[in-house]
């Protein structure tokens, strides 16, 4: 070997170079001229001998190598099954052939099994330069595989990055929606205190007014002996009726707060109002434990209810009512059930504020509405609700039970 290769296999100061070396060999002797071959070229070798699949196995799990160099045919083990086992290892070790007598074909085979290089034994000159250059290679694999991994670990951080921002972006124009939402709320909450408050203050007053005009009318009318004073006394009553009306639906308007927390006792008490205020039957049931719910929940779905109840009467004709509260699970559902002119389709519907709002209260509180038509006499309004603790529950006895009919 030149004093050049010599050379290479050193540092400046004419260290050798450290090497881990397994060998694959069943003969002693040979495996001794390995090591001295590479001692001569340089290296500090540091060998362990196995010459089964056992002990390999063994060796490959308690230390790791530099070099693997491995006799082709043995009594109990051969190089393609040693390359067998690195394979099933997954470990990138340079594997050489150090063989006696190997032909040309079964090399070939070899190298395209994952082999790096195969050296004759009365060749051993070729050693050097073949660990040198697979030494080399196994730096530069390994190079490559760090930065592929550093790429990969940036890419990953890259994308999390992007999908922080990301979520962070959709939080913002998620609580934006929200603000707005609640906005909108609130500006239908205003609105219908504010049409209570005229319905109250000026229609009724109105009323009112007209109903002592005509009072007075009745009695001049009488006092003359006039033969229209049954028609000015039925005037009388019939705005007598509408006055009452008038009343009764500006405190309906007008009205934010609740009377109490438990929404089975709110809906009920807008069972009542329903039949007090409208004269049409309205029914109100609990199937179940109805949870304990924040008191915005129970706002928010009290006034659903009370918007369902109002287009069932407004625009279904609604001749019946009826209202029910079931808890199954973690879910409480609360239903409208009108008995009407079904609802119209789905596209009509979007376009109208009151249905509009209705969602937007149902997703405040983060609860789905469905509205759909029930057969051909009337409509379904279905609010469910998740609920996370669904054993705290407070029952409230309604009538006889559960059941309870709204008749003021």
């Amino acid at each position: 070997m030149s004093t050049t290769q010599n050379q290479a296999s050193t540092d400046a100061r004419g260290a050798r170079q450290p090497l881990r070396v397994l060998l694959v060999e069943d003969s002693e002797a040979d495996a001794n001229l390995l090591r001295r071959a590479l001692e001569r070229s340089g290296f500090e070798p540091r060998c362990q001998r196995v010459d089964t699949r056992e002990a390999m196995e063994l060796a490959l799990r308690t230390e790791s190598w530099d070099l693997i160099l491995a006799d082709h045919a043995m009594p109990q083990f051969s190089a393609p099954e040693a390359l067998q086992v690195l394979k099933e290892g997954r470990l990138d070790v340079p594997f050489i052939i150090v063989s006696g007598h190997i032909e040309e074909e079964t090399a070939i085979q070899a190298m395209k099994a994952g082999a790096h290089d195969f050296i004759m034994k009365d060749r051993l000159a070729r050693l050097a330069p073949a660990v040198e250059r697979e030494l080399r290679e196994a730096q530069v694999r390994c190079a490559r595989q760090k930065s592929e991994e550093d790429l990969r670990r940036a890419h990953e951080e890259l994308e999390t990055r992007v999908v922080r921002a990301a979520n962070l972006k959709l939080q913002n124009v998620i609580e934006e929606r929200k603000r707005l939402e609640n906005e909108l709320l609130e500006i239908a909450e205003h609105e219908r205190r504010r049409i209570g408050f005229d319905l109250h203050d000026d229609l009724g007053q109105k009323l009112t007014g007209v109903l002592f005009m005509l009072k007075g009318l009745e009695q001049r009318l009488a006092a003359e002996g006039h033969s229209c004073v049954g028609d000015a006394r039925r005037i009388q009553e019939v705005v007598q009726d509408i006055t009452r009306h008038t009343h009764d639906l500006a405190r309906q308007f007008s009205s934010l707060g609740l009377r109490g927390n438990d929404l089975a006792s709110v809906l009920q008490g807008l069972a009542g109002n329903v039949k007090k205020t409208f004269d049409i039957p309205c029914e109100f049931s609990v199937s179940g434990g109805v949870p304990d719910l924040p008191e915005d929940t129970t706002l928010q779905l009290y006034k659903i209810a009370q918007e369902a109840v109002s287009n069932a009467i407004k625009h279904g004709k609604a001749t019946q009512v009826s209202i029910c509260l079931a808890q199954s699970a973690v879910i409480l559902v609360m239903s409208i059930e009108n008995k009407g002119v079904p609802f119209a389709s789905a596209a009509s519907a979007t376009h109208r504020m009151g249905l509009r709002i209705m969602n937007y209260r149902a997703r405040t509180i983060g609860a789905s509405l469905e509205i759909k038509p029930v057969s051909k006499s009337g409509t379904i309004v279905t609010c469910a609700l998740p609920v996370e603790d669904g054993p705290k529950v407070s029952r409230r006895s309604v009538g006889s039970g559960e059941l309870a009919t709204g008749g003021g």
